[in-house]
């Protein structure tokens, strides 16, 4: 069985993780579902989101080779100052143990289900996205700030971090394509400060890794990193054809449906 568990969740993970669905919320559902205590389920979403992680250093490898580049520096600016609101709020739960009350809280995320859900149906609409033009290179201070607070929102788990980035950089004027990529190149910080603070913890409890083994582990993340490759090359077509708030269907159908199962459960309980 857990063995199962170990392969659905990496499979899940590399899905959610760059379409607009939110991994995080995904995983901690199905954590509940497969009755993973919180720590471990916590621990476990870290490690697949490094394959993930691995997955983005793949895909835009040329990209990050061109910050060598003296005219790339802006660009990298933007990224290092988006980065920051992410990594404030993202040591903070972890320092305070509130990154993993609401990874557990089935409540919160079927809510950040349904805030992704609204956030994207604004994509769609063509008033608000008209004005839409800035390029990569071109991306300002004001809109590398709105998406990195875009970003330190979707920490909550049910709030996609794909999602609400692209969004917030759309709706703030960066091109579609553009916004995309500036989301998944600020990924790179944020997965990997996540990562290392959760080695940091594992490290502090003798690398103790509950029920999954190194071998599970490493499988988890192979996966992850394979299945996320190719849900980034979707979702990047995806964005070209502008279909991404077609995802705020299946999110508010998934929000409804885990906060009438909390309802059922706690009338029961």
């Amino acid at each position: 069985m857990i063995w199962v568990t170990v392969i659905t969740l990496a499979i899940l993970q590399g899905i959610a993780e760059f379409l607009p669905i939110s991994s995080s919320g995904h995983l901690a559902v199905l954590s509940a579902v497969f009755g993973l205590p919180q720590d471990e389920g916590a621990a476990f979403s870290i490690i697949l989101h490094a394959g993930s992680l691995l997955a983005i250093v793949a895909f835009y490898f040329q990209t990050l080779l061109g910050f060598l580049k003296k005219d790339q520096l802006h660009l990298l600016g933007m990224i290092v100052i988006g980065s920051i609101p992410a990594g404030i709020v993202g040591i903070t739960l972890k320092k305070t143990g509130l990154d993993q009350e609401l990874f557990g809280d089935m409540l919160s995320v079927a809510m950040g289900f349904l805030i992704t859900a609204s956030i994207l149906r604004l994509t769609g609409k063509t008033k608000l996205c008209a004005n839409s033009n800035t390029d990569l290179k071109e991306i300002s201070l004001r809109q590398s700030l709105t998406v990195g607070f875009a970003q330190a929102f979707a920490i909550i788990p049910g709030v996609s971090r794909s999602g609400s980035t692209i969004a917030a950089g759309i709706l703030s004027g960066i091109r579609f394509e553009a916004a995309a990529t500036f989301s998944f190149l600020l990924a790179l910080p944020a997965i990997a400060g996540a990562t290392l603070l959760e080695v940091i913890s594992l490290s502090q409890n003798g690398f103790q890794t509950g029920r999954f083994s190194m071998l599970q582990l490493s499988v988890g993340f192979i996966i992850s990193a394979a299945v996320s490759f190719a849900s980034l090359t979707l979702l990047v077509t995806l964005i070209k054809k502008r279909k991404l708030n077609y995802f705020s269907w299946y999110l508010f159908l998934l929000g409804a449906s885990i906060m009438i199962w909390q309802i059922l459960s706690l009338s029961k309980g």
